[in-house]
């Protein structure tokens, strides 16, 4: 199975951007993670111009991968789309430029999505997840079997509702930190799902930001109907076997 993990930053004014980036390659090259190789499965683009970008997407799409994981943190909006605002000169892309990278692709966006009234200018437009003991030799191809046994299917997770700002903290993005510990399996479960990982990681964001900043973020996904079986896993239980053969 080609696999092909796509991470995007903009750490203009955003201390925690470059954070969230490192945790999730920690996160994508741990055994829970699926045990991805940084190079070449792992794509960095840290403030990026949107040329290059661009060219990055297409470069990966020309590769033809069975899946995509696909992550962007820092500044964004929302104006009948979600808009990513990827460097300091405010060049911006639309989630949906990132969409249909792979036929089976996760897509998380850790940004605001406060509604813009004005219209936009044509010129704009141009973790570290710890180890069981199993067996390492086993996680790879078990990860690639069970990704491409779901259906082929774009999954959306937003870090905040339709005009809603997304927080930054010292830890990194709210929505970020919140996501990556929830993705740890149930010591008798196999895998993690991405609707049941996004569902725990929106529930603490929520509770977190009201409580201690008295700020509204309710993280929202798009996510298929399909059965359990059919859908697309964050993540691996690397100890599974061990436990439960």
């Amino acid at each position: 199975m080609k696999r092909r993990a796509l991470l995007i930053g903009n750490s203009n004014g955003l201390a925690g951007v470059k954070l969230d980036i490192s945790n999730y390659v920690k996160f994508l090259t741990s055994d829970y993670g699926g045990q991805w190789y940084q190079d070449p499965e792992i794509v960095i683009r840290m403030n990026p111009t949107r040329k290059l970008l661009l060219e990055t997407i297409q470069s990966i799409k020309n590769e033809n991968p069975d899946f995509a994981f696909v992550v962007f943190s820092g500044h964004g909006a929302y104006q009948k789309t979600t808009i990513l605002e990827i460097n300091k000169d405010e060049e911006i892309i639309l989630e949906s430029e990132l969409a249909g990278i792979a036929k089976r692709q996760i897509s998380i966006f850790d940004c605001c999505r406060n509604v813009i009234l004005t219209q936009l200018s044509d010129s704009r437009k141009s973790f570290a997840a710890n180890a069981f003991i199993g067996d390492p030799s086993s996680i790879r191809p078990k990860y690639e079997a069970r990704i491409m046994q779901a259906i082929e299917q774009q999954n959306f997770l937003y870090a905040c509702s339709i005009n809603e700002s997304a927080l930054d903290t010292e830890e990194g993005g709210l929505y970020t930190k919140n996501l990556l510990v929830s993705t740890i399996p149930l010591r008798n479960s196999q895998f993690k799902l991405v609707g049941e990982t996004h569902e725990e990681a929106a529930s603490k964001t929520s509770n977190a930001a009201w409580t201690t900043k008295l700020h509204r973020q309710n993280p929202t996904a798009t996510l298929p109907r399909c059965l359990s079986s059919q859908q697309l896993i964050f993540s691996i239980n690397p100890n599974y076997n061990t436990l439960y053969s």
